[in-house]
């Protein structure tokens, strides 16, 4: 893991300095597919063999993987990852798999609202929080749902799984919204 990490800063390093790096929403797998003041939503669908041109993420931002292009025992591993980066980064990615790798980008532009507290509610799962964002996975069993609730601030919901995996959804504060069987991860700018 620690060798990955070392790489991986290398690879993100010697990147920074590429000036032939497109905008991250001109890489053509790359489309936005929700902006507001908050938020700015990108869906990256890369097909088998796909090599994105090197392109920058100007913004901070959380990806979240939807598919990791595999197949078999490997299929799931990562799925439903949410990682975040500061901006100022260009890469490109490859996908080496025999399937669609997916992965919905969230840029964080500013907080709905400033200081807002963080949430404490049932089958939330606070997994990150720094001075840009809090990321909360909530996972809710067969069977099972989870009443209305809300946030201080404005959030965004990403399903992992259930009936639209991928599917972004944004929520102002004091918006109740009810959940139910699936995984999602919610995101709030701070």
């Amino acid at each position: 893991m620690k060798l990955f990490a070392i790489a991986l800063a290398v690879l993100v390093t010697s990147q920074i300095q590429a000036p032939d790096a497109v905008p991250v929403d001109q890489e053509p797998q790359h489309k936005v597919v929700f902006k507001n003041d908050y938020v700015r939503v990108l869906d990256a669908i890369l097909p088998p063999g796909y090599v994105t041109l090197n392109h920058r993420h100007d913004v901070d931002n959380v990806s979240v993987t939807i598919s990791n292009g595999r197949d078999g025992a490997d299929s799931s591993r990562g799925i439903g990852r949410a990682g975040f980066a500061r901006g100022g980064y260009a890469h490109s990615v490859t996908n080496s798999g025999s399937k669609v790798m997916r992965f919905i980008v969230v840029e964080v532009l500013k907080p709905e609202r400033l200081n807002a507290a963080a949430v404490d509610l049932p089958k939330h799962t606070l997994e990150t929080e720094n001075d840009r964002v809090r990321i909360y996975r909530v996972k809710i069993g067969a069977g099972e749902s989870l009443p209305s609730h809300t946030h201080a601030t404005g959030w965004l919901e990403v399903a992992v799984n259930g009936a639209k995996p991928g599917s972004p959804a944004w929520h102002p504060s004091g918006q109740n919204q009810p959940l139910s069987e699936g995984e999602v991860v919610e995101i709030e700018p701070k």
